[in-house]
């Protein structure tokens, strides 16, 4: 923003104090508009700051115009224009109200557990069923409580448990999950990228969606969201709310909100942060209500970044195994190593020491992922600091001795129609290791054969329907991955996906984005109307007669620029804002040459002498001092045409 002009500037501030990101439609701006600047100027201000990705227009589907600043530039506008150092309460005097979950983070990867080991099915309609919903809700620590009044788009009857819904959005957000025909499964390479990163970079990735998704686009609550994201606002010192609030009414940032519904709106997202463990909320004993950040406050992250390489590095991949068979897993403990644990021990609590319990029922499970006994007791015995106790390790390998003893397969069953079909099948040559025939119309095929056999039957004429059981192939493998391979290859980093909007659960998505993007430079050449002006009218000084002066007034007024007069013994610059009656007479702004003095007034023809157009000028945005120079824009007499 260095190299912004200060008209651009001035009118950056003006519209983020009124609107925030919100969108609005074009035209209100000219409400906003700073008394020094004709419309014109405005008009050049704002495509500077089109130029500069500060402001974007696009076009509706009549060809009205919206414009937006973009909400990912809104925290640094804030900081910038409107920053503000809260006064910080004394923890004593304020008494705990809510307490902070135990974080979004842990929350998602419990909800992730969850749908490993249960499953998220859809029911006919294409929802996920209630009772799984329910059973999920049950795995958070923010509750229906933290997420009243939230403007995050409202679920269908059917999706009623707005917590469990919330977390699947998320990780449809995150690309942690896909959804299939009959439910959603994990979405393995991305799970991997995201369980390394450390908690903190996975807080701030999270914050980043919530304060998007889940917020009110009105303008006074995004600025109340993106004030306190500020480094002002530290972790762990009590703030005044209304102290906060009244800062903002001075300001006018608050827009056509009442004082009470920005109080309630602002509480009902401190409760959502609250929930989500990243803040606290408290009231003193003067009933004053109070906010604090937790110690793991988010930091504000904007588009999709990747994971700088220090940041997966020096991780603690050892935890500490009690002979009572608890697993303690210190705070640096990696998510991926407390994913590959979740495994085959029991997850007890999430608190700042996670805790696990290694039973016999999990190693089973752990099996029935594919992760053998034996590579489980491994991989717990290479991971334990200390190594493991005598008990625990004696124990752990007689579980492992009656596990997988038995074991069953799935095979699909082929059928034909006639017995002649059923020969044909079983003399075909290298169908033999892929069928077993078991009847004279029936076959055995396993699963991973399907493709093979498929192929080799389509060159036959007897190719099979692509249903199977009555309904059509899926990849449905929800085999648990352990992440424990040695990675041959360079690490591939978490980004952020770009989401499918048809499959968002609550959002009901930004429309305005979808609109096509008007690009500055093709306005710009329209911005002065090709009217046929004489060039005189704003090249040189000169002293009309009233008819002319009239019609050069006129032509300010239409063009929405200046005009240059001599009036009271000096050169000033007035913008007219309306012409009436017969002798003519305009009323305008009159602008003093300290640069801050304005007056509005209205004068005759005979109160100026010579008088002049005076063509707005405009700045590119570059580092260079060339391009950052003033460009004058004349207009030519050729009709249509404008030179810059």
């Amino acid at each position: 923003m260095n190299q912004l002009s200060a008209e651009a500037l001035e009118v950056l501030k003006r519209l983020c104090a009124a609107y925030a990101a919100q969108p609005f439609d074009e035209g209100k701006e000219e409400r906003l508009r700073p008394t020094k600047l004709c419309r014109a100027e405005q008009k050049l201000a704002m495509n500077e700051l089109r130029r500069a990705g500060l402001l974007t227009a696009r076009h509706k589907i009549l060809g009205e115009k919206l414009y937006q600043i973009p909400v990912e530039q809104l925290l640094a506008l804030e900081q910038e224009f409107f920053p503000h150092q809260p006064k910080f309460i004394e923890g004593h005097s304020v008494n705990l109200s809510m307490e902070a979950g135990a974080g979004l983070a842990v929350d998602l990867f419990r909800a992730l557990q969850f749908i490993t080991r249960e499953g998220l099915p859809l029911t006919a309609k294409g929802i996920i069923h209630k009772r799984n919903l329910n059973r999920l809700a049950a795995q958070l620590s923010f509750q229906e409580k933290h997420l009243l009044g939230l403007t995050m788009g409202t679920p269908s009857d059917e999706l009623n448990v707005l917590s469990a819904t919330l977390v699947v959005e998320i990780m449809l957000c995150l690309g942690l999950i896909t959804r299939l025909k009959t439910g959603y499964r994990l979405n393995q390479d991305m799970l991997e990228r995201w369980l390394q990163l450390p908690e903190t970079r996975m807080t701030d990735i999270l914050y980043g969606i919530v304060i998007y998704r889940c917020g009110s686009i009105g303008p006074a609550d995004q600025h109340f969201r993106y004030l306190i994201s500020g480094k002002a606002f530290v972790p762990e010192k009590w703030t005044a709310l209304p102290e906060l609030l009244d800062w903002m009414t001075d300001l006018n940032l608050t827009g056509t909100v009442t004082r009470d519904e920005l109080e309630q709106s602002s509480l009902r997202w401190l409760q959502c942060l609250t929930g989500f463990g990243w803040c606290e909320l408290g009231c003193t004993s003067e009933g004053i209500q109070c906010f604090r950040w937790t110690a793991v406050k988010p930091m504000l992250m904007t588009g999709s970044e990747s994971v700088p390489d220090s940041e997966t590095e020096n991780s603690n991949e050892m935890f500490i195994v009690q002979p009572d068979f608890e697993v303690l897993i210190p705070p640096e403990v990696s998510y991926t190593v407390r994913w590959i644990l979740a495994g085959c021990a029991e997850l007890l609590q999430t608190d700042t020491m996670w805790s696990f319990r290694l039973t016999r029922e999990m190693l089973v499970h752990a099996s029935e992922r594919r992760m053998p006994p034996e590579e489980a007791i491994a991989w717990i015995r290479n991971h334990a600091r200390g190594g493991l106790p005598s008990v625990v390790e004696l124990s752990l390998e007689q579980w492992g001795k009656s596990i997988g003893r038995t074991s069953l397969s799935e095979v699909i069953l082929l059928t034909c129609q006639t017995e002649e079909d059923g020969a044909a099948i079983a003399a075909h040559p290298r169908l033999q290791d892929s069928l077993k025939r078991i009847g004279p119309l029936h076959f055995l095929v396993s699963p991973e054969s399907v493709e093979q056999m498929r192929k080799e039957l389509f060159l036959a004429g007897l190719a099979p329907s692509r249903m199977i059981g009555g309904r059509e192939e899926e990849d449905t493998d929800t085999v648990w991955t352990s992440f424990n391979q040695e990675a041959e290859t360079e690490q591939v980093l978490y980004s952020l996906p770009v989401l499918n909007s048809e499959l968002r659960l609550l959002h009901r998505g930004n429309p305005f984005l979808n609109l096509p993007v008007i690009s500055p430079e093709q306005e710009e050449d329209i911005l002065l109307e090709g009217d046929n002006v004489p060039q005189i009218w704003s090249k040189e000084w000169r002293h009309y007669h009233s008819s002319t002066a009239q019609k050069v007034m006129e032509q300010g007024l239409k063009w929405g620029i200046k005009v240059r007069f001599s009036l009271k013994d000096q050169m000033l610059d007035f913008i007219p804002s309306r012409i009436k009656g017969n002798p003519w007479k305009v009323e305008g702004h009159l602008l003093y040459n300290d640069g801050e003095t304005v007056e509005e007034i209205e004068l005759s023809p005979e109160d100026w002498k010579e008088m002049k157009l005076v063509i707005p000028k405009r700045r590119r945005n570059s580092s260079s001092a060339e391009a950052s120079d003033y460009v004058m824009i004349e207009k030519s007499t050729e009709f249509g045409r404008t030179l810059t």
